[in-house]
């Protein structure tokens, strides 16, 4: 009980911290340059200089409280109510956070707003919520439409407001936003999946047990075996897993091909590894 309250704390502040560090970016580098790197935000900052009347974080609430209805039950309730409340949150501080634009430099404002919006809407995301937007736009129309792929449904979401941005702002607008959208995604991963300091290798060998005392003896890392059998020799072999950071991947190199140089080995790159020797989850 405590565990999850914790996690519930854990998630309120990944979510808050977020929300600031989003608008932030907005306020700072994004508004006032007029890059619109799609989302909602980006459908709301074209339609106030439409409608200039309406502050652009009015505009963000009003697109997305339909979406949280109709979506509220498919996402689950915590996750929903989470999600509402960074929205509302992200709406306010668009409107009434005191902070001056940092720079009219328009490059700049695009690689800064979009470090610092990745940054913000991933710690959002880690803290199991959403601020809405055409991700849940993206989400809804593939229940719609099975077809559609959230990604693909997404990117044409984001495309058309990039793409409108162009018309409404000027050309170059778009083609900030769309520099804007890079590394927003780009930074965006990071914050999710971690730096992917760490890499997974599938060993082919003849030699597997040798191989694998020697992994766990010099290098302290864990070795699982797998049965497997070339389907052009037909013979059994031995494939070993073995997961190592980069810095432990040369030695692991070495290791392998010292025992058997006919050895055929497969390295990946891992996104995100939970584990003993590793990352635990929920830190």
């Amino acid at each position: 009980m405590k565990a999850k309250a914790s996690a519930e704390v854990l998630n309120a502040l990944k979510i808050a911290v977020g929300i600031f560090i989003g608008a932030l970016s907005y306020r700072m580098y994004l508004i006032p340059n007029d890059i619109a790197p799609g989302g909602f935000t980006g459908i709301a900052q074209i339609l106030n200089h439409v409608l200039p009347g309406i502050s652009i974080g009015s505009l963000v609430l009003i697109l997305n409280v339909p979406l949280f209805a109709f979506s509220m039950k498919a996402m689950g309730f915590r996750f929903g109510v989470r999600s509402l409340i960074a929205s509302i949150g992200l709406s306010l501080l668009l409107d009434y956070l005191p902070i001056p634009p940092v720079t009219d430099d328009v490059l700049l404002s695009t690689v800064f707003g979009g470090v610092f919006s990745g940054i913000g809407f991933g710690l959002v995301l880690r803290g199991s919520a959403t601020t809405g937007g055409s991700d849940m736009l993206a989400s809804i129309l593939h229940k719609r439409f099975p077809a559609l792929k959230i990604n693909v449904g997404l990117f044409a979401v984001d495309a058309m407001v990039i793409a409108a941005s162009g018309f409404v702002f000027d050309p170059s607008a778009a083609m900030y936003a769309l520099i804007c959208a890079f590394v927003l995604n780009v930074v965006l991963d990071f914050v999710l999946e971690g730096p992917g300091l760490a890499r997974s290798h599938l060993i082919i060998s003849t030699r597997g047990d040798e191989i694998a005392e020697r992994i766990i003896k010099e290098l302290g890392r864990g070795v699982t075996s797998l049965d497997a059998k070339g389907m052009y020799s037909g013979q059994d072999r031995t494939v070993l897993l073995c997961v190592v950071n980069r810095l432990e991947t040369i030695r692991l190199r070495n290791i392998v091909f010292s025992v058997d140089p006919k050895a055929f080995m497969i390295a990946n790159n891992a996104h995100e590894v939970l584990g003993e020797g590793f990352k635990m989850h929920g830190k």
